[in-house]
């Protein structure tokens, strides 16, 4: 039996304003953004604290559904890559492997498909494990759908209201 790890997959943010023009740069897909580009986001970034809070809320998912899981009798590890920044998926792919995980059930943490967002994560993952050969991946490409999302969406709104 295929020993299962959990990949979730976000966009990537930078950890500090230094990371800005790689992060843009990465993003461009290896093209040098402009400076007024650069420092456009660099002021976006000043006007949420500096840093975006992402990479904090994905581990903060990932340790939730890990316990979830645990709790529902499914010992296994949850992991995070991201497709534009660390940890990138490319650089999380060996880890798993090397934590002696075989399957990947990967799930990107946006809810509906399109070939530029989430078919994005899918060519990322499958770049990283092709790599490696060996791996068998299971992919969620869209879950927009799934009523508890849309419960979620609801008291969100009710809330807000």
């Amino acid at each position: 039996m295929a020993k299962a790890a959990v990949l979730l997959m976000a966009y990537g943010t930078p950890s500090s304003m230094d990371e800005i023009e790689p992060y843009l740069t990465d993003i461009r897909g290896g093209r040098k953004p402009t400076s007024e580009a650069v420092e456009d986001l660099k002021s976006r970034y000043l006007r949420i604290g500096g840093r975006s809070p992402l990479l904090e809320i994905t581990r903060e998912q990932a340790l939730a559904l890990e316990n979830q899981l645990a709790s529902g009798g499914m010992r296994t590890r949850v992991y995070i890559g991201m497709k534009h920044w660390h940890p990138y998926i490319r650089e999380v792919v060996p880890q798993i492997i090397g934590d002696g995980y075989d399957r990947i059930i990967s799930l990107a943490l946006a809810p509906h498909y399109s070939q530029m967002s989430v078919g994005a994560y899918k060519q990322a993952l499958d770049v990283a494990v092709k790599s490696l050969g060996g791996l068998r991946t299971d992919f969620v490409e869209s879950w927009y759908e799934h009523p508890l999302f849309h419960r979620a969406v609801q008291e969100r709104i009710q809330s807000a209201l």
